[in-house]
């Protein structure tokens, strides 16, 4: 088993939601649902300076992913796993804002983890994660309060069909989706 932090392909454009929605105090993806908070189809653009292309997953608001029409149509069994698809529109096209909703409380081994600034009391930024594998046996995506629920962590595991058929990490490989990258924390290997 390996476990991924989900990170952006700076190669590609990056989306912004609109003002009136990132700056409201429904913009925080903390594990908690955000259907019913958040404007539907509200609306997010792509930086018009920039020449680079725009990807299938791109990164939102400097804090999840968003998955155009078709990524996500394809991926919907994965996504909709991990949390919510909401709905919203950049340059008159569908695209899905992703929630991971699904949590794991004690996921990390803090005791075994190592940290940028670890005082006894207070432990701040992660250098090295190691898991509770036992945790997450049966997750695919999933966030945790150890890291403030910042980090989208995806597991890869390959035991069985159905590990590999629920597994982001092969799915966009599969597909060829652009814009995501996987950064490996941690292997059980």
């Amino acid at each position: 088993m390996k476990i991924y932090i989900l990170k952006p392909d700076t190669s590609y454009k990056l989306l912004y939601p609109e003002d009136q929605v990132y700056d409201s105090e429904y913009w925080e993806f903390k594990g908690k649902p955000l259907v019913e908070k958040l404007p539907k189809l509200f609306k997010a653009y792509f930086d018009q300076d920039s020449k680079k292309p725009i990807p299938d997953i791109a990164y939102l608001g400097m804090s999840t992913f968003a998955f155009k029409k078709d990524a996500a149509t394809a991926l919907v069994d994965i996504l909709e796993n991990a949390g919510e698809l909401l709905p919203f529109y950049a340059e008159d096209e569908l695209w899905y804002c992703l929630n991971v909703t699904k949590t794991y409380s004690d996921s990390l081994s803090s005791d075994n983890s190592e940290y940028e600034i670890n005082d006894g009391a207070s432990k701040f930024g992660f250098k090295k994660y190691v898991f509770n594998v036992d945790k997450i046996l049966n997750a695919s995506l999933f966030k945790t309060p150890e890291d403030n629920f910042t980090a989208i962590f995806c597991v890869d595991s390959r035991e069985s069909d159905h590990e590999v058929e629920n597994n982001l990490f092969c799915a966009v490989a599969s597909h060829g989706y652009t814009g995501l990258k996987f950064e490996e924390v941690y292997s059980t290997d």
